[in-house]
């Protein structure tokens, strides 16, 4: 069926292909399409199970199946549409679809000598582009920027698709849970980019208008990638935002939970961000005699350290509290980031934490305004 629909998209102009692609869509979901909640799920004993109440039970599990089936229907229907763009530029042009696509791509992909020097000049030093010869590597370089360009260009024509209503995505984006992450007496806080940036700057409790809520554990080589995004958006919305981490280790790194206790007896002495800094920092090497130079390295009180690693019983409790809030919210692996209490699993880029705080920030203008 799919096959016949797109051979149907090269008949079709104008506003039309915003029928094609809701056919198309309304097909691509059908073997997936959601189920009524209210709908028994199973038995046990007779006793009825609604896909209601096990929505309710995993959240989590639910959003993400819906928001995957949600993300392929949007991508095949951008590609789709992208493939009656260059259909349509064909006919228009009476050239074929690749001579209208090059065209095409000539009249609005220009790399100018500026643009071509400057990204030249920022990557002069990589490992790939170092040993060859300046035309080569302006050769790849120029690659590079056209590369980038095309899929801005492609972009740009989705974009105008959606905007004029040629590209209508008909299936409606899944309903993304909110949790509830209230912060404890457990928590310790952090109001800016610098390790001591532990004292409110404008906001301070609730009055914070965004909460990130962080569960990681210092074995975890995704959880140090988001080390420079974290410290790039506490810079940037510094005044607005106050982090804190919640300990999460995982049984198959031995050395995540003795890194969390050092990190938490760091904290009895006002230091948990430089202890989490260069937990990270040194991921590698987490032995107790690399915890012990840790120590010495960030200033804590060397006897007050000891015995709080020798008698770990009241920080270990606080990391089960942690843990234990973790397995609540559903999470099972790290990291897992909860920004007033919207979920972002997995090592996610810079731009997608913006998205989130963009829209919380939002939201909280309309809600002030009315």
């Amino acid at each position: 069926m799919l096959n016949k629909i797109k051979a149907m998209r090269v008949e079709k102009t104008g506003r039309a292909v915003a029928t094609y692609v809701l056919a198309g869509l309304m097909l691509a979901s059908s073997t997936a399409r959601a189920e009524d909640k209210n709908q028994p799920a199973f038995k046990i004993n007779g006793k009825t199970t609604t896909l209601d109440e096990l929505y309710r039970q995993d959240q989590a599990s639910f959003y993400d199946l819906d928001k995957k089936r949600y993300d392929l229907v949007e991508r095949l229907a951008k590609e789709q549409y992208i493939e009656y763009f260059w259909q349509q530029r064909a006919k228009e042009t009476g050239k074929s679809v690749a001579e209208a696509k090059k065209a095409y791509e000539d009249k609005n992909l220009k790399v100018s000598d500026r643009e071509l020097q400057e990204t030249l000049e920022k990557f002069k030093d990589h490992p790939s582009l170092a040993k060859l010869e300046r035309k080569e590597q302006e050769r790849q370089v120029r690659e590079y920027l056209l590369d980038r360009g095309r899929r801005d260009l492609l972009d740009n024509i989705v974009e105008t698709g959606i905007k004029k209503g040629d590209l209508v995505i008909a299936l409606a984006q899944p309903e993304e849970p909110i949790y509830s992450v209230p912060v404890t007496a457990d928590d310790v806080m952090r109001y800016g980019p610098e390790v001591g940036d532990t004292k409110p700057v404008s906001c301070k409790g609730d009055d914070c208008p965004i909460t990130i809520v962080e569960y990681s554990e210092f074995q975890c080589p995704f959880c140090s990638r988001v080390q420079p995004d974290m410290k790039r958006i506490l810079a940037e919305f510094k005044g607005k935002i106050r982090w804190t981490v919640r300990d999460f280790p995982l049984s198959f790194h031995d050395r995540a939970r003795p890194a969390a206790i050092s990190a938490k007896c760091a904290a009895e002495q006002g230091k948990y961000w430089n202890m989490y800094t260069i937990l990270f920092d040194n991921q590698r090497n987490l032995a107790d005699a690399d915890l012990k130079s840790y120590a010495d390295k960030i200033g804590l009180d060397k006897g007050k350290y000891d015995k709080c690693v020798g008698n770990p019983g009241p920080v270990e409790a606080k990391i089960e509290r942690n843990f234990q809030s973790g397995v609540a919210l559903g999470v099972s692996g790290t990291p897992a980031y909860f920004i007033n209490g919207r979920r972002l699993s997995g090592a996610m880029p810079y731009a997608e934490f913006k998205r989130v705080i963009d829209e919380e920030m939002a939201g909280k203008k309309r809600k002030t305004k009315s």
